[in-house]
């Protein structure tokens, strides 16, 4: 049947009530040349040699910021809540909405999952919609306390997902919005799943609660077919009606890690084709799962062609070490045409909080704690590699194992064409170019790092980008830095990027959180708070791909009301008719209507015949009609035909026969 309602088809109600944000550039019919950012970007050859950086498409601002506090662009005017205030030269970090997740289904058709800048604050815009314009919250969207998700996904045309949640927090629910009702679903994590990751019951603990985790990835081929990938290798799946386990078994130790992201794609033949990776370890708190001799290696590239995923046999880019040989987590993947995809990964354990809706840590540690426990302080890799889900080796070898590397050592930072450590958080292939996208955060080395704020011990949000013939690019951005005068500055400097999508090859884009800027003298506390920003690819011409529709065939389940039955007194009986009329009759008997009867026998003679009759004279009372009849011996042997008298005198004549002469004469009425 025909979906009554299409899931965009309120936010373009609501574009008139939206203020308008001006997203630099817009897509127009005519070319314009692109406002770029301010950007540090290097280069590097298939050889690892410095390269020519592209100079188009670019990276653009979108300015104002679209996604504010108050379901709105920040307004940044003179006078207004959120206006920078002296000596400070950026606004309130409070009035901004950080991106954790975004996702498109076509360049005009987008979903943004946002955070408060400062963490733990109640959200009411968690989900923002964009329809080829401008941004603008979901006006259904129930609240942060009803949905706590950090991850948006499609399912479909019309639905979409929000799962996800802060690290060391109990399972939080998985929210499902109906794009036909236009409702939004709550479902909680199935009670199989949880049992999964219960501890068995002990005399100290007798009803133990699941382990702390969450649904952080999910894969959705269309609205009825969506999975769901979690901590502890869970795994949910949605049939269109319910939420279901399909976790592995406990026992299959290899498939026991954090799913971390996961990714569906229509070939262009139109047939589903999906991806998903993991880490080495459970959770990013805990160390690496150790892998003992004959064991099978942690899986961490699945892949499904509309079902279920499987595992397939991929190893990344890795620094095997003792009993230990796994020593890589993947954190981002993607797919290209014909099932061609990329990869990124970091060293085990570590991940970017920023992506759970967690302010970064920018002060002294900027890393996570098991950053620590590197047991060496040479660089290990942060892979950016290709992959192929047939199950052969891809035709695109990618850049070298040695390009993107990271140690949580400063000063073991190592200077590769003049950039530094590297941790990812997203990924995004370029469709039509077989070029990936990461995001994520890098450290400058010690050697190529400047003074001020340019300095190695902070890192700064970054986006790289390779090709099949191992050529990279890595974009930094930056402001001029209101503290040091004539120099630049990270913009978000200690933040990373947090969502990262391609729609086109020239169509991208990428998200920051907050930052901070010091003193020269090296004084945090003084320092300049920086927002977050939100940034485009863009070569100034519309984006080389269709737009997308919200024209999507649903079966509609009707839901029929239960029968409701009333039950009411029988009614009266019906009055008995009313007696029938009593007639009451009285006999009269009336004299007879002839009377004074004679008889008398006349002869004529004729020709010497005789001719006998018998003649009945008799008197009438009342007018009748009347006749006789001669009978000898039963017979009738001569008759009177019936005539009318009127009251007086009446005749009845006989005509008689000697040889049958009558023996009895009566009337006929």
């Amino acid at each position: 049947m025909r979906v009554r309602l299409r899931l965009l088809a309120l936010a373009f109600c609501l574009v008139a009530l939206a203020p308008t944000a001006r997203i630099a550039p817009a897509p127009a019919e005519s070319a314009s040349p692109p406002q770029c950012a301010q950007v540090t970007t290097t280069a590097t050859t298939p050889d690892g040699l410095p390269g020519t950086p592209p100079t188009s498409p670019c990276w653009s601002a979108v300015v104002p910021y679209p996604f504010g506090d108050e379901g709105s662009p920040v307004d940044t005017s003179h006078g207004a809540r959120c206006a920078p205030v002296p000596p400070k030269e950026e606004p309130k970090q409070e009035c901004f909405l950080t991106v954790t997740s975004m996702a498109f289904r076509a360049w005009n058709r987008g979903l943004a999952a946002t955070s408060p800048a400062q963490g733990g604050q109640s959200n009411p815009y968690g989900v923002w919609i964009f329809n080829g314009t401008r941004w603008f919250p979901d006006p259904t969207f129930p609240g942060h306390g009803v949905c706590p998700g950090t991850t948006v996904v499609w399912a479909g045309k019309l639905d979409y997902w929000l799962v996800g949640g802060p690290d060391r927090s109990p399972w939080t629910r998985l929210c499902r919005f109906d794009g036909v009702d236009f409702t939004w679903e709550p479902l909680e994590v199935p009670a199989a799943t949880l049992a999964r990751v219960t501890p068995p019951p002990t005399a100290a603990i007798p009803n133990p609660q699941p382990k702390l985790g969450a649904i952080k990835a999910a894969a959705c081929f269309a609205w009825d077919s969506c999975w769901f990938f979690g901590t502890y290798g869970a795994v949910v799946h949605w049939d269109g009606h319910a939420l279901t386990d399909a976790s592995p078994d406990r026992s299959a130790g290899s498939l026991q890690a954090e799913i971390t992201a996961a990714v569906a794609r229509p070939e262009p033949s139109g047939n589903p084709v999906g991806a998903a990776v993991a880490g080495t370890s459970e959770q990013f708190e805990k160390a690496p799962l150790a892998t003992q001799p004959g064991e099978a290696p942690p899986t961490e590239l699945y892949g499904s062609s509309g079902s279920a995923f499987s595992p397939l046999t991929f190893t990344p880019f890795t620094t095997a070490q003792p009993q230990d040989p796994y020593r890589t987590d993947l954190v981002g993947v993607d797919l290209g045409p014909a099932g061609q995809g990329w990869v990124a990964g970091n060293p085990a354990g570590l991940r970017l909080h920023e992506r759970e809706g967690l302010p970064p840590p920018v002060e002294k540690d900027p890393e996570p704690p098991l950053a620590r426990q590197f047991s060496t302080p040479s660089p290990q890799p942060s892979p950016l590699q290709p992959v192929a889900m047939t199950g052969v080796p891809p035709a695109c070898a990618g850049p070298p194992s040695t390009r993107f590397t990271y140690t949580p050592v400063p000063k073991e930072t190592k200077a590769t064409a003049q950039e530094g450590a590297f941790l990812w958080s997203s990924l995004a292939v370029l469709p039509g170019a077989e070029e990936a996208l990461a995001g994520g955060r890098m450290r400058r080395a010690p050697a190529s790092a400047g003074e001020g704020n340019e300095d190695a011990r902070i890192g700064e949000p970054a986006i790289a980008s390779a090709a099949c013939d191992g050529t990279t690019t890595v974009t930094r951005f930056r402001i001029p830095d209101p503290l040091n005068p004539g120099r630049s500055a990270p913009a978000d400097r200690g933040g990373s990027v947090t969502a990262l999508v391609a729609n086109a090859s020239n169509d991208a884009w990428a998200a920051t959180t907050t930052g901070r800027l010091v003193n020269p003298d090296g004084n945090f506390a003084d320092g300049v708070p920086e927002r977050p920003n939100v940034y485009r690819l863009t070569d100034g011409q519309p984006p080389a791909a269709p737009e997308g529709n919200d024209e999507e065939f649903r079966p509609r389940e009707e839901k029929l009301d239960a029968p409701i039955f009333v039950l009411e007194p029988p009614p009266p009986p019906e009055p008995p008719p009313p007696p029938a009329p009593v007639t009451q009759t009285q006999t009269e008997t009336l004299p007879p209507a002839v009377y004074a009867v004679k008889v008398k026998i006349h002869a004529t003679r004729r020709h010497g015949h005789v001719t006998l009759s018998l003649y009945l004279t008799f008197k009438v009372r009342r007018p009748v009609t009347i006749g006789a009849e001669a009978v000898r011996r039963g017979r009738v042997v001569s008759v009177a035909r019936p005539r009318h008298f009127a009251a007086g005198k009446g005749l009845l004549i006989l005509q008689l026969d000697r040889r049958r002469w009558p023996t009895k004469v009566s009337f006929l009425t």
